[in-house]
Formats: structure tokens, sequence, C-alpha cells
């Protein structure tokens, strides 16, 4: 059984490092993981009752943190650092770890914190606000599909290799369709990554019922970049022109929550598997 434990970590982008709970600080309140906050617009009927609802969001995530100092006899070296860490001239990423499930805060920007300059025997007190811009939290890390498997090895009992020893034999099977199950509670974007081993005239990738079409020749050793997140495609590090792709598809190129049908197919032709596809991403959730 996970341990009801809370364990909070704020990464600075420049790479300072602040935990309020640990050995010197204990968190005493944690608001703002559960759910977001939601936006519905609506306008009236224009005969009869009720309204019309004309549109919903989600809003950015307020995230507010109180911490306490465990030890006061230390108050004259910690009272520095808080104040030199939580500066607004830089982001912060959140790392939340709640009984066992870790969910992150990227990006976020510090909008509120105090830490009162009370009776200087007092144990601190650090409240701190962070304004996340998204409404979903991460995953902890990346998960991965790749389109080919290797049957394990078997080897030929009447046959052998010069000098002693079996012949081993192994099969790669190459797919050009895969189900992803996906277990987010929000959709989340994905990065497919097509490395060729031979000539691959086209890549046509698709999730579901969206698909995109890369217009571009590929050669063994080159590598096919497609990033729904970033919105961007290029091949071995370099943009591909946005005349050689359906712009409009690649950032609809998404999983939903349950099984995902993902397509990585030659565009001239289906039964060329001389390409090594993986797709990966990254949770998303709506709370913690």
């Amino acid at each position: 059984m996970p341990e009801r434990i809370v364990k909070i970590k704020s990464v600075r982008s420049d790479g300072e490092v602040f935990e309020y709970e640990g050995d010197d600080w204990k968190v005493t309140s944690l608001e703002g993981l559960d759910f977001p906050k939601f936006e519905i617009d609506k306008k009236n009927r224009g005969y009869g009752n009720g309204s019309i609802i004309t549109g919903k969001r989600k809003e950015a995530r307020d995230i507010d943190i109180v911490a306490r100092k465990l030890n006061r006899d230390n108050n004259v070296f910690d009272r520095p650092v808080v104040i030199g860490f939580h500066n607004s001239n830089y982001t912060f990423d959140l790392f939340f770890d709640y009984m066992g499930i870790t969910r992150i805060a990227r990006g976020c920007q510090l909008q509120g914190a105090k830490c009162p300059t009370g009776n200087v025997y007092d144990a601190l007190v650090l409240t701190v606000s962070y304004l996340h811009p998204e409404s979903d939290l991460l995953g902890e890390g990346s998960e991965s599909a790749s389109f080919a498997a290797v049957n394990p090895m078997w080897h030929v009992t009447r046959a052998y290799a010069p000098g002693g020893g079996k012949l081993l034999y192994g099969v790669i099977n190459h797919a050009t369709q895969k189900v992803v199950n996906y277990l987010g509670s929000e959709d989340t974007y994905v990065k497919i990554t097509v490395e060729a081993t031979g000539l691959v005239q086209g890549v046509t990738v698709g999730i579901g019922e969206i698909s995109a079409t890369v217009h571009v020749m590929l050669a063994s050793g080159d590598i096919l970049e497609i990033d729904s997140e970033k919105k961007t495609v290029a091949v071995n590090g370099a943009d591909v022109p946005p005349a050689s792709y359906d712009g409009e598809s690649v950032p609809k190129l998404i999983l939903a929550y349950g099984d995902n049908v993902v397509t990585v197919k030659d565009a001239t032709d289906e039964g060329n598997t001389a390409f090594d596809a993986e797709l990966t991403y990254t949770g998303r959730y709506g709370g913690l």
C-alpha cells in the first residue's frame, strides 16, 4: 500500500532546486492539484427558459504551498535561501509525489510568496503561490511504443556453425499499425520517429481517423521526426518545408483515453517496411 506522504520539489529554470518537504521543511497545506477551474460561456435562449452553451475551457492552475521550517535554530541560514530561490525572474517546474503518484507542472510562474518577519525565535513559515499556465498535469517520464518486435531465437539441432556451436535465428517483425492503450485522463500529444533502413518514398502517419502525409524521400539512415505538440516535422534535424506536409493535421495527432489505432506506413507502398518506427508520449492528467 502506498504511504500517505507528500513530497514537493521546485526546479528553477537555472537548475536551482528547493524542496518543500524533507529534512528541513514540512508541507502543511497544498492546494490547486485536484481539478482545474472550468469556464463555460453561455447566452440566454431567444425563447423560453435556460441558456445556450457557446463554449467551454479549462483555466490555468493556481498552486498554493505552505511549508513550515522544522528546525528554527537554522532560521538565520535558511531565510536567505528562501528569499534568494523564490525569484519571479525565473520559471519553475514543480514535481509532486502524492501518496505514490507523481505529477509534474512545468513552466510555472511565481505569482506570490511570503515568509513573515515575525518573532526571530519562531519557526519560519513559507507560503508560495505558483501559476501553472496549463490546466493539465504531466505524468512522470514518457511512454513509448515500437512498431517492430523480435521473435525469440531458436536453434537448429542438426546444423553447426564453423568452429562449433549451433546456428541461432531471430525474426524481426515490422508492423505498420499498432494499438496503443492510453490511460491518461486528458488527450496527449505524440512524437513519432521514423528511421529508414532502405528507400522510403514518403511517410503517412495516422491516429484513428486523423492522418498526415509527409512527402519526403528517405534513404537508409535518415530520421524523420513528427512532433504534434510543437507542430514540427524534421528530417535529420532540419525542418521540412510546410508545403511538403499537411500542417493542419499534425497538431491533431493525439492520443485519447483507451485504445488508439496508430498507423505508420510508406505513403506510396503500404507493403514497404524498410523503416523502424517509434511513438513516444507523456501522459496528461486533469488532476491528482
